[in-house]
């Protein structure tokens, strides 16, 4: 899912164009959707210019165990991408800059392999806005989708076969069709430093409670849910996401230290 180069989440343009009524292709009418979205959640502007973004985020894969936690507080800069990791209660940081991911002390562990990690975070709590690049491929599907008692519009992304780690992950999202909003997205992890046996099981994760963070509106929480025969169906994880919050530009070092190991 997290591609291992600055522009990680670079796309690709899609190659069958249709009609649509307004005489859009489907593509353009799907890609402009999208972009809708982020209107609705703040706008890039905002996104891009309102400094550093920095929050934890606490990922409880419950149905591995009580136990099974993924915690860390991040800083992340919206224009480079590039990435540092706190992991509370223990001196251990890791990160990525300029599709570099390294992690300190040099010989610390932490799981996921922090190249996958640095960024998913930031992915999941950067939606809609982490899919603005011109070299996108957007579809919109035929069918709705119904989640929680609404039906939501459909838009399907692909990558570019030649982009970064995982060129195969696909992600579909759900945006409301009166506020444009998006309340989630159902996709797949094909990257082999947690898959090395093919791609793993379709989830949806939603985005809930949204808060507005400078003008700007983030999830607050996510549920994870399987997906059982093209629908949602039970959850089976849940994450907490706390201290959301805009740093001026530069507050935190986001550099490699020159100690670290390289991941």
């Amino acid at each position: 899912m997290i591609m291992a180069i600055m522009c990680c989440f670079a796309l690709a343009s899609c190659s069958h164009r249709g009609k649509a009524g307004s005489g859009q292709s489907e593509t353009d009418e799907a890609r402009e959707l999208v972009m809708q979205s982020m209107a609705a959640h703040g706008g890039t502007d905002k996104w891009y210019h309102s400094g550093q973004l920095q929050f934890r985020w606490t990922y409880h894969m419950s149905d591995k165990g009580p136990k099974a936690i993924v915690d860390s507080v991040q800083t992340v800069d919206p224009k480079t991408l590039a990435v540092v990791h706190e992991v509370p209660g223990k001196e251990v940081r890791f990160g990525m800059n300029d599709g570099q991911a390294w992690i300190l002390p040099a010989d610390a562990a932490f799981k996921p392999p922090p190249r996958f990690w640095a960024l998913t975070p930031f992915y999941f709590i950067g939606i809609p806005f982490v899919f603005n690049d011109p070299n996108a491929s957007f579809e919109k599907l035929a069918e709705t989708m119904e989640f929680e008692g609404k039906a939501y519009t459909q838009v399907r992304v692909t990558y570019n076969k030649d982009a970064g780690d995982s060129p195969d992950d696909f992600y579909v999202l759900l945006i409301d069709p009166q506020t444009k909003l998006t309340k989630g997205t159902y996709y797949s992890v094909t990257s082999k430093l947690v898959a090395p046996n093919g791609p793993g099981p379709i989830k949806f994760l939603s985005l809930d409670n949204l808060k507005d963070v400078d003008g700007v509106l983030l999830a607050s929480g996510h549920r994870t849910f399987r997906m059982k025969d093209g629908r949602i169906g039970e959850q089976m994880r849940y994450t907490d996401v706390t201290g959301v919050k805009h740093l001026p530009a530069n507050t935190v070092d986001l550099s490699i230290p020159k100690d670290a190991g390289m991941k």
